[in-house]
């Protein structure tokens, strides 16, 4: 997926449907509870991901309300596999019964995995971007921490934290230069005792 182009092609589906649109809404849900550029970890959706999934959707003439894709995602976290949509979908005849309903648990059936509508591509470039934020199991590889940045970032925002990580690593790296260059100093003083302490190292180093 390129950027958020993915729920407006959904998003014209689903208005050019003739009939009950349930299945399509819950997909649209599973998507977003499924893309780390959409929610976060926790399934909540990401600052200035809403508005987004509104204009998109107002490009493809669609008038898309803050209320359906708040129920949309519910659903897709609600109904994480497809045989729960089923059930879903068997005791409610529309969506709006089912939003009335709450969205009630449903039992999903042995060996049913949770759905993922995106193909295998979205979701390896999904991996780079969990990377890129953060995500669990990638901290070390953060590129940039997830609790201050996010897609929504501009690349304003972006450069100027990636510069000033710089130049606290360039400081940080001649303060380590420095110490290594001191430590020399002080081994050479008392012939590369290691075993001696600061003090006996500096004052050996003071006297030479």
């Amino acid at each position: 997926m390129t950027g958020f182009g993915a729920y407006g092609r959904q998003e014209r589906a689903i208005a050019a449907a003739d009939t009950g649109t349930m299945r399509e809404r819950w997909e649209y849900g599973r998507r977003l509870a499924c893309d780390p550029a959409a929610t976060d970890r926790d399934g909540n959706l990401r600052p200035g991901a809403m508005d987004r999934l509104i204009i998109i959707a107002k490009r493809r003439s669609v008038h898309l309300t803050e209320e359906e894709i708040t129920a949309r995602l519910a659903a897709g976290l609600a109904y994480p596999c497809e045989s729960q949509i089923r059930d879903a979908r068997r005791d409610h005849e529309t969506w709006a019964a089912l939003c009335e309903a709450g969205f009630p648990p449903t039992e999903a059936e042995p060996g049913d995995q949770p759905y993922d509508p995106r193909g295998a591509a979205e979701r390896a470039r999904a991996v780079d971007r969990q990377l890129a934020l953060g995500e669990p199991d990638a901290d070390q590889l953060a590129l940039f921490p997830d609790d201050r940045y996010d897609v929504l970032s501009t690349l304003a925002e972006l450069r100027k934290y990636a510069e000033d990580s710089d130049a606290r690593t360039k400081r940080h790296a001649a303060k380590d230069a420095e110490r290594i260059e001191y430590l020399d100093q002080l081994s050479e003083a008392v012939d590369g005792d290691e075993s001696k302490t600061w003090e006996e190292a500096q004052a050996a180093l003071d006297t030479a």
